[in-house]
């Protein structure tokens, strides 16, 4: 019982709200279910008035069934409203949550699959508000048992003895059989995420898929999985078969021992027809309650196993913390300074000892080789990782100095492959600023607006993959005009040509040029046109600096820079810093 009423406090510790509402259900199902104690009692005596041959007395007894059920129905739909209530809090607050908690944890895919993520926050989270009402009903459950089996020892107290110890037989073999299955659907939840998370990739990849034809080999690899899910599904149905049809042998056989004991002290004379009608009533009633009460705590077992898959995301930290200071001046001008900056991961060093400045109306270039630390200082500017020695400064203020607010809208940027959801161009850009006359603006100076206009909706296109309205290189043009309209200060850009063709890398150059003017520009590239834009060039090696300075300065003193600049097809730099 102690692991059913942990899967109601774990739900109240992910939401703590609505608490009222929650007593409200229980409350109201208290009393639909206690209504349902009553007809018995009117039956019993419709029996009493037709045997004393009083026919005028049934009317007082169809009268209470009338009451009866018009109270049970009222308290029903009380029920209704407050489960509908419950269930759109929890399913909006609890997704929240789990959004909110994904986005600042971005480690997470490493070691939670995508899979279970997404089954989470799409089907797990719409059965939080049966907890509650498995639970109530559950508790009510019990009350009606515990209520009846009174009744029985009121009237025999031996029967009532009898009763009580086959419902506890009954009780204790089904709840031993509900922590098996319990078990097994916790198997076959574990092996669907590994199959949808298999899934979601394919939908990534999918062109890629069919041009090397290699669906049937990701088929083969997916047999393992499946024929695992297969065993604990069969494992599951297994201790189904036995709940829903060995077990209950033994509520029949008692059924059919009690119905002889109790005609025997009725032809005896010991107990009344009346009498007898109602200890059947309340028989049949205990057998449905039992049976009730059973499924709900087998519901409670299989809605643990999703609570507990919400707060194993809800409980992941990716070790980076969440530091910010109460610096509030929103006037920055962008200096942005490392100084003997090291990041190391698992014992392996990424950077050593990085120290350099990029200044505002500047555009900074980091070059090097797959593996270097590009991607790395990027990351660190973006308080995705945090430094392991050293200090990094904007405008002289250490960056965990600034509060929030003022940070993330002073540091934006755009990454090698940018998103877009399937909404409108208006919506995309709105998720930054609303206003439209600002979202024009931006669109205006990367050089995107003209395009947009032409197009039959303008600003209410929907972009989405299937009306290819939009190329890769445009794309990132509506990426950086939502960049500008966060209003930052520093700029960072991380190979964002290297999947777009040349007239719009020529293009997102003009671009840059015309950013740097009211900007501060960090910029990682591996394309030579790209590295010709800038003023300040900083060349990575290993994790270390092995030459800064100005772009011709640099071009003149390093080697390496001059081979990345010559390079006619210059491989792509990858993001595996």
């Amino acid at each position: 019982m102690r692991r059913y009423i942990n899967s109601v406090k774990k739900l109240f510790e992910i939401a703590k709200g609505k608490r009222l509402v929650v007593i409200q259900m229980f409350v109201s199902c208290g009393l639909y279910n206690l209504c349902t104690l009553l007809p018995p009692i009117a039956t019993s005596g419709i029996i009493a008035v037709i045997s004393d041959g009083n026919f005028k007395g049934i009317w007082v007894y169809v009268l209470m069934y009338i009451v009866f059920y018009v109270m049970y129905f009222s308290f029903l739909r009380w029920n209704s409203v407050t489960y509908t209530k419950l269930a759109d809090y929890y399913h909006m607050e609890v997704q929240k949550q789990l959004f909110d908690h994904i986005s600042n944890n971005d480690s997470i895919f490493s070691k939670i699959s995508k899979g279970k993520i997404v089954d989470t926050c799409s089907d797990d989270i719409r059965y939080l508000v049966d907890i509650v009402n498995a639970a109530s009903e559950a508790l009510m459950r019990i009350i009606q048992i515990v209520i009846i089996c009174i009744i029985f020892m009121y009237y025999n107290i031996y029967i009532g003895l009898f009763v009580v110890f086959i419902d506890l037989i009954y009780i204790k073999l089904m709840n031993d059989n509900s922590k098996r299955v319990s078990k097994y659907y916790e198997g076959t939840r574990k092996y669907e995420d590994k199959i949808i998370d298999t899934l979601n990739q394919m939908l990534v990849s999918i062109k890629q898929i069919k041009s090397l034809n290699i669906m049937p080999n990701i088929n083969k690899n997916l047999d393992k999985p499946r024929k695992k899910w297969r065993d604990e599904y069969y494992n599951k149905r297994k201790h189904l078969y036995i709940r829903s049809c060995v077990i209950p042998y033994l509520v029949y056989i008692v059924k059919i021992a009690l119905y002889i004991v109790l005609a025997y002290l009725v032809v005896n004379g010991v107990m009344s027809i009346d009498k007898l009608v109602l200890l059947i009533g309340y028989f049949e009633l205990i057998v449905t309650c039992t049976d009730k009460l059973l499924s709900y705590l087998l519901e409670l077992s299989n809605y643990e196993v999703r609570v507990n898959r919400i707060k194993t995301i809800l409980n992941y930290k990716d070790g980076i913390e969440a530091e910010f200071g109460d610096i509030d001046n929103d006037y920055i001008n962008g200096l942005v300074t490392f100084e003997n900056v090291s990041y190391d991961i698992k014992g392996k060093q990424i950077l050593n000892k990085i120290s350099f400045k990029a200044y505002p109306n500047e555009i900074t270039t980091i070059v090097g080789h797959s593996g270097s630390g590009k991607t790395t200082i990027i990351n660190l500017l973006y308080r995705l990782v945090r430094t392991n020695k050293g200090s990094i400064y904007i405008d002289n203020e250490n960056i965990y100095s600034y509060t929030k607010k003022v940070y993330v809208s002073n540091v934006s940027g755009v990454f090698q492959k940018s998103f877009v959801f399937n909404m409108s161009i208006r919506e995309n850009l709105g998720l930054v600023d609303n206003n439209l006359e600002h979202q024009i603006d931006a669109c205006k100076r990367v050089g995107i607006h003209d395009y947009i206009s032409k197009l039959p909706k303008g600003y209410n296109t929907v972009i989405n993959e299937e009306n290819h309205l939009f190329t890769d290189g445009q794309i990132q043009l509506l990426a950086i005009a939502r960049a500008l309209l966060t209003k930052a200060e520093i700029l960072l850009f991380d190979e964002v040509t290297s999947n777009i063709d040349q007239s719009y890398t020529s293009e997102i150059g003009l671009v840059l040029r015309d950013l740097k003017v009211d900007h501060t520009i960090l910029m990682i590239t591996h394309k030579p046109e790209m590295m010709e834009l800038a003023d300040k060039v900083i060349v990575l090696d290993k994790g270390k600096i092995i030459c800064k300075g100005k772009n011709d300065d640099v071009y003149e003193k390093c080697a390496l820079y001059r081979d990345l600049r010559n390079r006619t097809f210059a491989s792509i730099s990858k993001n595996d810093d």
